[in-house]
């Protein structure tokens, strides 16, 4: 009952060729009243049946779709989550080089310092990486 016309063209270009393409599809589940009649010819209760199974087809794409979002937001909250443990490790690392560096451990406050915040930055910056994908 889903109809797909397709077109493709080719668009020219000088130092390359650049496909075009161009998908239509309508994804009704009901038929066309043309085969609706042809149907009911061979069975007066065909289109009933028909109606139900639209019915319960358009139902499990809403249920679908009320999924995904759950599925959306739980990832998000999971995100935000990894983001603030990320900032509180950047906080400690912070705070404990100061505490090495005010002890008079200048090398390992330095060290420590600069390590962790080489982490962190990496940290950060592969979770960029992946939200961009």
């Amino acid at each position: 009952m889903a109809k797909q016309q397709q077109h493709t063209r080719a668009i020219a270009d000088r130092n390359r060729g650049v496909i075009e393409q161009q998908t239509i599809v309508d994804d009704n589940p009901l038929p066309s009243s043309e085969e609706l009649s042809k149907l009911k010819e061979i069975d007066p209760k065909i289109i009933e049946w028909i109606l139900q199974r639209a019915e319960k087809e358009q139902d499990t794409r809403l249920n679908f779709n009320t999924e995904r979002i759950k599925l959306a937001n739980k990832e998000m909250g999971i995100a935000k989550t990894s983001l603030w443990l990320a900032f509180s490790l950047a906080l400690s690392i912070f705070v404990l080089s100061g505490l090495f560096i005010y002890f008079g451990k200048e090398i390992a406050g330095t060290v420590f310092g600069s390590v962790g915040i080489f982490i962190v930055v990496q940290a950060f910056l592969r979770f960029g990486r992946k939200e961009k994908q």
